[in-house]
């Protein structure tokens, strides 16, 4: 699939997972008309490319994106904020490494680029920072430090430099998912465990009595 289509597609997922129920998991104050208007603006801001110069081409998506997450940061206490960040620029780092720079055998560089690598540094995002504001801007922390080095490595060379909804919005919208679905998934057996421990105390006190 190409990853303009798959983008679109992860898009459409998360809209219908947010609307049928993942906004009630959410523990944070987001205002879910804030996520209901990012989601809703994406796919008009996909269609657009904005040309800033004759070199640089960006897509709108990119853009939408980048400013929710500068929203979020300005919504985080200034320490969470640099700590989120700080884990971003390690999560970025990992994705650099993996996706650009690793030197693995064929079969296994296709399946770690892009996904692969998306679902890594969703993964470590859900164990290294807490809530779904974090997350996101860790990703795309990380992401935008991806790209500036993609970007670099780009305009050194002379070549051309598109920045459209391709790999990086792919990659972002595979990583988010991920970062929700193992937070969770790990929200659930917790909870599960809890149960089952009350459950087994109430037999053990039962039978003493």
């Amino acid at each position: 699939m190409p990853a303009a289509i798959g983008a679109v597609f992860l898009w459409l997922m998360t809209t219908i997972l947010w609307w049928s129920g993942w906004r009630e998991e959410t523990t944070e104050n987001i205002p879910h008309w804030a996520v209901g208007a990012f989601l809703a603006v994406w796919p008009f801001a996909w269609l657009a490319n904005i040309g800033f110069t004759p070199q640089i081409t960006i897509n709108g998506a990119w853009i939408w994106t980048f400013l929710a997450g500068l929203l979020l940061a300005w919504r985080m206490r200034p320490s969470r904020r640099w700590t989120v960040i700080s884990a971003g620029f390690l999560v970025g780092s990992i994705y650099v490494v993996i996706s650009r720079l690793a030197h693995t055998p064929s079969g296994m560089l296709s399946y770690l680029d892009p996904w692969g690598a998306a679902i890594v540094i969703g993964m470590l995002s859900a164990v290294i920072v807490r809530n779904v504001s974090e997350q996101v801007l860790a990703i795309s922390t990380g992401l935008v430090l991806s790209m500036g080095i993609y970007a670099y490595l780009q305009m050194t060379s002379g070549s051309l430099l598109e920045m459209k909804a391709t790999q990086w919005i792919e990659s972002w919208w595979i990583a988010v998912l991920c970062s929700r679905l193992w937070t969770l998934a790990a929200r659930s057996a917790v909870n599960l465990r809890r149960k089952w421990n009350f459950k087994m105390g109430q037999k053990r006190g039962g039978e003493r009595w």
